[in-house]
């Protein structure tokens, strides 16, 4: 990473300095502090280097501090038992004691009816420029516990103490110059300092071996808002959850990303990512140098939408393996069933299956001949309809599992989504395989009377 030399430092503040003024005090422009709230004000400390060994060593990653005059403090605190939360921008002061905050009726904390006290928990401390009467660039910040800057404060955020009944408690928070293309080593993330419209950006990885074999990935994946390394660093060292159920698996990462910043078109690129790939030692085993790197717009972001605007299809990646033109697709199948008609010895006349996959030989009506096709690394979704549209009655597919006898494993798992309400959901194995894989589907019927029956379906892989 850059590395940026410090003229002006930060601090380390050994306690944070708490004191009150009792409600006799003169404090201009502010009323009277009643004894069901306490009131807050917050002074941001920036001083000269202090001589710890810690921050001498790590000096050149510390960025330079700007010139602007401080002028609004961005903050995000909560109170209370319920953590009810505050997000103000608030003017910043000075006297000379120092700096201050402003009074402002946000910062009025109710205390309980029976209570002398509050718990008061800070999470976020920004101080920013006068941009003509408004917030202006951010050019402190308070370093969250855990990030790579905390370890030059003594009292990285969040911090929490007790706020008593009639006071006004100054609070001294540790802060550090702020460079905005370092912002995720303070412990936040671009989207944090400047408000944009967000979306879900998901990244799924494949491995090939030389003689061609794929496996799921083990990986470290980096975002950068840019088309570089060099750009603001959105998210850094990101793995997958991986396991073995029967398959090894690695799910999705997923990402929160903003959009582009005004002056970049929706179709240019914006967004630039470095996969690694990482050992997986009960996998495919020890990782050989392998990075794949891209650039993406945001239309790249919108097109892995699914249709509830939440939810994204994944990123695919390969690494080390053959160009693809075509990463398959996902595979829908419909369940209808003939409620008024259905026993348990007409199964295959009264239950249909169509999909969106499937050749005409083998998207059969009959449960029993019916072939789903799936790509690997894709999905498949079950879902039911009635055959009449006037019955009342829903048909709901409740589980599908492998017969004991189920030849291929080409599934890895089922599952349900709260956001894709009706559907049950299946992940296909990265790997391909020939041959079938026999599985039992059970569905009820839910109207005046319950009923449930099983059918048996069949699943085949293609290639992507």
């Amino acid at each position: 990473m850059r590395k940026l030399k410090l003229h002006l430092v930060l601090m380390a503040v050994i306690g944070l300095l708490f004191y009150s003024c009792n409600k006799d005090e003169s404090v201009p422009n502010e009323p009277e502090i009643s004894q069901d709230i306490a009131v807050l004000s917050f002074g941001p400390v920036l001083n000269e280097m202090v001589n710890r060994a810690a921050v001498r060593q790590q000096i050149d990653d510390l960025p330079e501090c700007s010139d602007a005059t401080p002028a609004f403090a961005q903050l995000s605190l909560t109170y209370g038992e319920s953590d009810t939360p505050i997000d103000l921008v608030v003017e910043i002061l000075s006297d000379e004691n120092g700096l201050f905050t402003a009074y402002d009726e946000e910062l009025e904390i109710p205390i309980p009816s029976g209570s002398t006290t509050v718990s008061v928990t800070l999470t976020d401390f920004l101080v920013l420029s006068d941009n003509g009467g408004i917030p202006g660039d951010v050019i402190w910040a308070a370093p969250k516990m855990d990030s790579e800057y905390a370890v030059f404060v003594e009292t990285p955020l969040p911090l929490t103490w007790d706020l008593r009944a009639g006071s006004k408690t100054y609070v001294d928070v540790p802060v550090l110059c702020f460079d905005d293309r370092q912002v995720n080593l303070y412990g936040y993330l671009f989207f944090d300092i400047t408000p944009k419209e967000l979306s879900t950006l998901c990244f799924f990885a494949n491995y090939c071996t030389e003689s061609g074999r794929h496996y799921t990935a083990n990986y470290s994946l980096d975002l950068y808002l840019g088309t570089s390394s060099l750009g603001t660093p959105l998210y850094l060292d990101q793995t997958p959850e991986t396991g073995n159920d029967g398959q090894f698996y690695a799910d999705p990462v997923c990402l929160t990303v903003p959009a582009p910043e005004d002056g970049i078109d929706a179709s240019e690129p914006y967004l630039y990512y470095e996969i690694t790939l990482t050992d997986w030692p009960d996998n495919y085993g020890t990782a050989g140098n392998y990075i794949e790197a891209g650039t993406l717009s945001w239309l790249q972001v919108q097109e892995l939408l699914n249709p509830d605007g939440t939810t994204a299809e994944y990123k695919h990646i390969y690494l080390n393996c053959e160009e693809s033109n075509d990463d398959g697709e996902d595979t829908y199948v419909t369940v209808t069933v003939d409620t008024r008609n259905i026993t348990a010895d007409n199964l295959n006349e009264t239950v249909f299956f169509t999909d969106n996959r499937s050749s005409t030989a083998s998207n059969s009506a009959v449960p029993e001949n019916h072939i789903a096709l799936v790509n690997p690394n894709r999905r498949i979704f079950w879902s039911g309809t009635t055959l009449e549209s006037d019955t009342g009655e829903t048909i709901i597919i409740t589980e599908v599992y492998r017969k004991e006898e189920g030849g291929e494993m080409i599934l890895t798992r089922t599952y349900t989504e709260p956001d894709l309400e009706g559907f049950l959901i299946g992940d296909v194995r990265s790997d391909y395989i020939e041959g079938f894989e026999f599985y039992n589907l059970v569905f009820t019927i839910y109207g005046e009377t319950e009923r449930t029956f099983t059918i048996d379906p069949k699943i085949k892989m293609q290639p992507n």
